[in-house]
C-alpha cells in the first residue's frame, strides 16, 4: 500500500479537501480559483482518460507524484523534480519577536501581491481557504506570509512561505515557519512541504528549521490541447 505523500495531490482531494475537488472515479482536480493541481489515483489507462474529460481543451493541470503518459492530447508547460520534506522532531521554540498574525479574507489582494513575487501561478483567489495563513506586518505592509495548503489524514503541508525582497534576512519565514509546525502538531499532525531539488538555499533552509528530505517527487504542468 503506498503512502499518502507519494500522492499528495489525490490524498488530499479525497479526504480533508473534498469539499474543494472536482472530479470522479481515479482523478480528481482542485477548483480553478483555489489551486492548479489535480491528481490521478493511479497511472492507469483509465485514470489517464478520465484526467482527459475533467481537464477541457486549454486548461492547466499541475501535478505531483503521479503523473499521465504524454501524449499529442498535453503540452508540457513545466517540468522538474521536487523534494518533499517532512516533520520528524518534536514541537520548535518560538522566541519572542515580531508579531505573528493570522490572516483572512479581507487581506487577499496583499497575499496575491506577495505570492506573485515568488509563486504567481499556485496562489490563487480562493487558496486562502485551504487553511490557515499566518503573516508579519510593518505598518500595515505584508512583509512575510507562510500557510497550510494540502491536508489529509495525519499530514498538512506548509506553503506560499514568502517574504518581500525588502524585509528579508530578518528571519521572517523561519518565524512563522516554527509558528506553524508547532500549530500542525498541535492538532495531532505531520508538517510535510516541497521545493525544487535545485533550489539548495530553500532545502538547506527548511533543514536548519528541522525538516528532513523524505524524497524526490516528479512535478509536471501540462496544459490540455
Amino acid at each position: 500500500m503506498s503512502h499518502p505523500l507519494d500522492n499528495p495531490v489525490w490524498s488530499s482531494l479525497v479526504s480533508h479537501h473534498q469539499g474543494f475537488a472536482l472530479g470522479e472515479g481515479r482523478v480528481r482536480r482542485y477548483r480553478e480559483d483555489v489551486a492548479p493541481f489535480a491528481a490521478m489515483q493511479d497511472a492507469s489507462p483509465e485514470a489517464e482518460a478520465q484526467l482527459l474529460e475533467l481537464i477541457p481543451v486549454g486548461g492547466k493541470a499541475a501535478m505531483v507524484g503521479v503523473l499521465p503518459t504524454l501524449g499529442s492530447n498535453w503540452r508540457v508547460d513545466d517540468e522538474f523534480m521536487g523534494v518533499q520534506m517532512v516533520w520528524l522532531g518534536s514541537s520548535p521554540k518560538i522566541s519572542e519577536g515580531t508579531e505573528i498574525q493570522k490572516l483572512n479574507s479581507a487581506d487577499v489582494p496583499a497575499m496575491l501581491d506577495l505570492t506573485a513575487l515568488v509563486y504567481p501561478a499556485y496562489f490563487r483567489t480562493g487558496t486562502a481557504e485551504l487553511g490557515d495563513y499566518l503573516a508579519i506586518r510593518q505598518d500595515r505592509a505584508l512583509c512575510a506570509m507562510a500557510g497550510i495548503r494540502m491536508s489529509m489524514p495525519g499530514f498538512q503541508e506548509i506553503s506560499a512561505v514568502c517574504v518581500h525582497p525588502y524585509f528579508q534576512g530578518k528571519g521572517y519565514a523561519g518565524r512563522l515557519m516554527r509558528c506553524l509546525v508547532q500549530q500542525i502538531l498541535a492538532s495531532g499532525n505531520i508538517p510535510f512541504l516541497h521545493t525544487e531539488s535545485e533550489n539548495v538555499g530553500a532545502r538547506g533552509m527548511y533543514q536548519h528549521l528541522g525538516f528532513s528530505e523524505r524524497g524526490l517527487v516528479p512535478v509536471r504542468v501540462m496544459t490540455r490541447i
